[in-house]
């Protein structure tokens, strides 16, 4: 692939206090523990810290945050095609992670399935559910779900957060390789099942390499899907900051 105009990309996935200035009512709920969805005295892992990246948001909902951005900065804001995601994955790299292979201890550089993991069989009224998520245990990053972003090293170029954390939604429809950029796939008004990025805190290197997809439709809510945003500009671009 050749990336033929410059971008600017979030250094950081969108966090909840981010997101909470183009819609005060977003939640973005809790992990619950073990099989018990809802119960009056323990609802689970907190997903709504500030510094948390913004999660349970649709396609549609992560577009309208960035027309809605773009107007109060004066540029156009939008989710990065695939292409744009996987090259600033990558920053120069041809591995499966920029950090080096799927055996490499992932502890410093990304929020993974690991051995934290194994916290999600939860004691709950005495009863535990069966302990059946897959996890390379070899390795503890000491976040169970979502983490501050930021918490980790960054890529060679300066991001946080591509392999796993949340997954991010990108522009583009979920189409067959080869990818060709002037297909339609890009196109905003798409309707089709579009293309997540990146892996999250729930699932194992294999599926937080550069390289590896999923797709949800654009109305779906998913626990452990967010966003970041891109810029095509030639200027300069203003700081997205959470403050007034």
């Amino acid at each position: 692939m050749r990336i033929a105009r410059p971008f600017w990309i979030g250094r950081f996935e969108v966090t909840n206090e981010q997101y909470a200035r183009f819609d005060p009512s977003h939640d973005s709920k809790y992990e619950h523990k073990g099989s018990w969805m809802f119960n009056e005295w323990d609802l689970g892992w907190d997903l709504n810290r500030p510094r948390q990246p913004v999660v349970r948001v649709s396609w549609k909902e992560a577009a309208a945050f960035c027309r809605w951005l773009s107007n109060r900065i004066g540029q156009q804001v939008s989710l990065p095609t695939e292409a744009q995601w996987e090259w600033a994955c990558r920053a120069g790299t041809g591995g499966p992670l920029y950090y080096g292979d799927l055996n490499t201890d992932f502890s410093k550089f990304a929020n993974m399935a690991d051995e934290t993991i194994r916290q999600l069989v939860y004691d709950v009224r005495d009863q535990y559910p069966p302990d059946l998520t897959p996890r390379d245990a070899r390795f503890n990053d000491n976040r169970l779900v979502t983490a501050d972003v930021g918490s980790y090293l960054p890529n060679p170029w300066g991001l946080y957060d591509m392999h796993g954390n949340v997954w991010e939604w990108t522009r583009s429809t979920y189409r067959p390789y080869p990818y060709q950029a002037d297909d339609g796939r890009n196109d905003i008004g798409d309707t089709g099942r579009k293309v997540v990025r990146g892996g999250s805190w729930y699932d194992r290197p294999k599926r937080c390499r550069s390289a590896f997809r999923l797709s949800y439709p654009t109305w779906q809510k998913v626990y452990n899907v967010g966003f970041r945003i891109v810029v095509e500009s030639d200027g300069q671009v203003q700081r997205f900051a959470s403050h007034k």
